[in-house]
């Protein structure tokens, strides 16, 4: 819009004042968290009936005054701003309904993960923001298109005229906002160094607007003329840089003085007080009382100044006639800008999917099931009404994930089950969404090694296809008990290869279903008994087999290791069919020949993880699990009890070979009690478990497998842990009662993960 056309707005506003009405102009702060006292600011000038002809801001105050000019009433925004969803905004979260478990990735030992690009040369960069604004960035582009879309993207059109600035960090000048996408102006404005990802506009990339004028009162002055100013200020400039505090040289680098007066001596500046931290979005009440508070200290001043009222009544029918007017939101059309032509099909495919109308309820479902591809790393939206089509027009841009990363993790243990990890991961976009993923692990205890190759194909119900190659290694020694301690030779060893082909599919926005088809090459290395010597050699079975099964599961835990919200419910049913060979060893009662048998077997298994309160200090949990299976015995009792299914319920069971909790027929179960403090860092676990087979594995006197009798044998798993969830991995110490063991009570203390490649046989 021209300047002249700006003008004619305004004389129109002012022609539509009562003749000789004076003027009001407010002007809002930055402040982070501590500027949602503008809220507080607004309540109470509205009670005592004060008009607010203009409004500008910086920062917090940018969106504070861009959604008042938007229609919102101070007692809508303090409900938003206390709403679970703009606490989730504040810390970079979405929804927990719309994390895509389709789209996650493989659960491994990782730790920490460094991206690289390789377009030119093989660099890598540091992140450029502590909060993902994927979430505030869709919410805003609903809240604000409406607004814009009655404004005509004109700001003196809205229900308030208003300005916003942000800092221009390309051009390095102050960026003044009149016109255009009030959801982008305000993003701009608000997008603050290393908090959120700067944006660009026009080309330029724009950062908080409180780097260059953290109180636009002089804005508001020579853009609307008010007869009167009333600011809210909550903020200050910095103190001035010491050489011992980083952070303080960084503002002062990058951050210029802003003038917090006011230009008239008949001004009135609010500035409240709170205790509310820049970035603490926990207590909005809070702040917006001390708002509140601050502004009715000096309303005798302000009422003193300004003899206009405006009644609830009239600013309630304005409201109502604003909001009236706004388009529905319906969206059509959405476009992707930012990848290549091949890839901008896939991403539309997912945004659009066969629809031609999307409502505010399915296009999220898309943008956030796009968002969750490995592919891409940002996503940026907007939307114009399309007078002709009386639809919103959405254009996304979109930012490809880096083609590296780079994963370092593994367990680090008091006992000896230490294990290092590390993964690089190459992704490729095009019509499908690809990636490449090498994982290895090292260690005495396990070692091993995956590679896959997953392709994602857009879809009304999206599915991936990946082949894959394997190979571990499991090392059971028999002294298990301290980091320090020699071992003396490995009582079990198994080794087992396989590759095979995973077919996946989504089932809404949690479940996943899986069928597989593998051939197996498995290799145990054993002794019948612990009282081998290294001169003794070791029985040998090798099983050859293929393996097919589908999988069924729903799956919203909150961690990939000690969760302690959300569910997982698991069904399976796999077929077996193979050759055993088995050679025996200087320890077997058997003849010294190669004993060969074919196996067939057919395995079903169910398991449920369901955690309650979950947003409570005190949480409880509950475990259950069932397997039937028609697995026969292998030639003697240790082969059996090897290709037996296993109950392993925490990340310590994972790590011992217990005959007593494996059988081919068994239900198992308990309970978890958690105390979750410190804003969810620190658990203290309690865990109780049985495990009850129908009819248990037991070792014949001539080392073969024979069959219990029907429930006779039973066993128990307890297990208390402090757990810390560190910035880069768990660290828990640990005690753990295991019947079936000599020495059932271990203690350990852990840092990282215990997880492992994915096996032929989940």
């Amino acid at each position: 819009m021209t300047r002249h056309a700006r003008l004619a707005a305004l004389l129109w506003a002012l022609a539509s004042l009562p003749a000789g009405a004076q003027t009001v102009g407010l002007v809002l702060s930055g402040g982070g968290a501590t500027g949602l006292a503008h809220i507080g600011v607004l309540k109470a000038l509205e009670e005592n009936g004060i008009p607010i002809d203009y409004i500008t801001g910086s920062s917090m105050g940018a969106l504070i005054g861009g959604m008042y000019a938007a229609g919102y009433s101070p007692a809508q925004m303090d409900s938003l701003f206390r709403s679970e969803l703009y606490l989730l905004m504040s810390e970079g979260r979405i929804e927990d309904r719309f994390v895509y478990h389709f789209a996650q990735p493989v659960p491994d030992a990782s730790i920490f993960e460094v991206k690289l690009n390789t377009d030119t040369a093989l660099t890598t960069s540091l992140p450029t923001s502590l909060r993902d604004p994927v979430l505030l960035d869709l919410e805003q582009m609903f809240g604000f298109s409406g607004a814009s879309a009655v404004a005509g993207n004109d700001f003196d059109s809205l229900f308030i005229p208003f300005r916003c600035v942000a800092a221009d960090i390309t051009a390095h000048k102050l960026k003044v906002f009149r016109e255009g996408d009030l959801a982008q102006a305000i993003r701009a404005s608000m997008s603050y160094p290393f908090y959120f990802k700067p944006i660009s506009v026009d080309g330029h990339l724009m950062m908080d607007g409180g780097l260059f004028n953290n109180f636009p009162s002089d804005l508001l002055y020579y853009e609307f003329l008010p007869d009167l100013i009333l600011g809210s200020n909550v903020t200050a400039n910095n103190p001035p840089p010491t050489e011992d505090d980083l952070m303080s040289q960084l503002r002062a680098m990058v951050q210029q003085e802003t003038d917090y007066s006011l230009r008239c001596q008949d001004d009135v500046i609010i500035e409240p007080t709170t205790t509310v931290g820049t970035f603490d979005f926990r207590d909005p009440g809070r702040a917006i009382a001390d708002g509140y508070r601050a502004a009715m200290m000096r309303m005798p001043d302000i009422l003193a100044r300004i003899g206009r009222r405006t009644t609830p009544a009239e600013l309630a029918a304005r409201r109502a006639r604003f909001h009236a007017a706004k388009p529905k939101l319906v969206f059509s059309n959405v476009r992707v800008v930012g990848l290549s032509e091949r890839s901008t099909r896939f991403a539309e495919g997912v945004l659009n999917g066969r629809d031609t109308v999307l409502l505010p309820d399915r296009f999220r479902e898309r943008y956030f099931r796009l968002y969750a591809d490995a592919n891409i790393a940002q996503l940026h939206p907007r939307a114009h009404f399309n007078d002709s089509t009386g639809r919103y027009e959405v254009e996304v841009s979109a930012k490809r994930e880096k083609k590296l990363a780079f994963r370092v993790g593994g367990l680090l243990s008091s006992r000896p089950v230490n294990t290092g990890m590390i993964g690089l991961r190459y992704n490729f976009l095009d019509r499908t969404s690809n990636q490449l993923d090498a994982t290895a692990y090292f260690g005495k205890f396990y070692s091993g090694g995956q590679l896959r190759l997953r392709s994602d194909i857009s879809g009304r119900r999206p599915f991936f296809i990946e082949p894959a190659l394997a190979a571990y290694r499991w090392d059971w020694f028999t002294n298990f008990a301290s980091f320090f301690e020699d071992t003396r030779p490995s009582y079990i060893l198994q080794r087992e290869a396989w590759g095979g082909v995973n077919l996946g599919a989504g089932l809404a926005h949690k479940g996943l279903s899986v069928f597989d088809i593998k051939y197996v090459q498995a290799r145990d290395d054993y002794y019948q008994n612990d009282l081998f010597t290294p001169a003794d050699t070791a029985d040998r079975t090798d099983f050859r087999y293929v393996t097919t099964g589908i999988m069924l599961e729903r799956n919203s835990l909150n961690r990939k290791q000690h969760p302690n919200a959300g569910e997982w419910l698991r069904g399976e049913v796999r077929y077996v069919s193979g050759e055993e060979s088995t050679t025996p060893g200087s320890t077997s009662d058997a003849r010294k020949q190669t004993f060969e048998r074919e196996h067939e077997w057919l395995v079903m298994k169910a398991t449920l993880d369901k955690y309650f309160i979950p947003k409570g200090k005190v949480r409880f949990g509950v475990l259950a699990e069932g397997l039937w299976s028609t697995q026969g015995a292998f030639q003697n009792y240790t082969a059996t009890i090897i290709r037996m299914p296993a109950f392993q319920p925490t990340p310590e069971t994972r790590t011992y070979f217990i005959d007593a909790h494996r059988a081919p027929q068994y239900l198992a179960g308990g309970l978890r009690s958690i105390i979750a403090v410190a804003r969810n860092k620190f658990d203290l676990r309690l865990e109780g478990y049985v495990f009850q087979p129908y009819k248990a594995v037991v070792r014949g006197e001539d080392n073969s497998a024979q069959e219990g009798t029907v429930a006779s044998d039973r066993s128990y798993i307890a297990s208390g842990s402090l757990i810390y969830q560190s910035p880069v991995g768990p660290i828990w110490f640990n005690t753990t009662y295991l019947s079936g063991k000599d020495k059932p009570w271990s203690v350990s203390l852990s840092f990282g993960y215990v997880i492992f490649a994915p096996e032929a046989i989940p």
